[in-house]
């Protein structure tokens, strides 16, 4: 490869040392122009470019967000219709006792002329225990009666509007000759509506 050789001289630099001069200041004019104008401008369009990307990673994460909170909000509108229903079986009252007075009238067959002999002799209330926005109470009812009078009692718990469940059942047959002859001992569940308490 032949190697290019510039002999530059100073007679060639005055020659053209108007054009030389032009040069420089139009180099200079263009960095002074990069610098004030150009540069700032880049540097804002990186900030921009950033911004812009930060702006983008915050919108898919609201994105997704927003589809999770609408998959709650399926999942709470499926449920309703359930938890309405659980509610209406629920107890109204704010004591345990009184809880237990209300199943033992709504249980016995006192005002019912045509139903079996069922005497509800006691009750008591066994425990108590909250589960956030009702109580479960379990209550012992001893009761007198026979065949017919367990039978309709059962079949009052079992189709009960509220949440009552049999827990526990101890039948006892006794000689007699007239009457009831059996005693039962039965432990109830039931779910009372927490309210405020007085």
């Amino acid at each position: 490869m032949k190697s290019v050789k510039f002999d530059i001289t100073m007679a060639d630099i005055k020659k053209y040392q108007w054009s030389i001069g032009a040069c420089v200041i139009v180099v200079i004019v263009m960095a002074i122009a990069y610098l004030t104008l150009i540069s700032p401008i880049t540097d804002r369009k990186h900030v921009l470019v950033a911004k812009i990307d930060h702006q983008q990673k915050l919108i898919a994460q609201y994105g997704q967000k927003l589809s999770q909170s609408k998959v709650i909000k399926d999942n709470l509108s499926k449920h309703e219709g359930a938890l309405r229903q659980m509610r209406k079986r629920l107890f109204r009252g704010t004591d345990p006792y009184q809880l237990a007075a209300s199943l033992g009238d709504l249980l016995s067959s006192k005002s019912k002329p045509d139903a079996p002999k069922l005497d509800i002799k006691t009750y008591q209330v066994l425990t108590s225990k909250e589960h956030g926005l009702y109580e479960e109470v379990h209550m012992r009812f001893n009761l007198m009666t026979d065949i017919y009078g367990l039978h309709y009692f059962l079949t009052r718990v079992k189709n009960s509007e509220f949440a009552i469940q049999v827990k526990e059942i101890n039948i006892q047959k006794i000689q007699r000759v007239k009457g009831p002859d059996l005693i039962v001992n039965v432990i109830l569940a039931a779910l009372m509506e927490k309210g405020k308490k007085s």
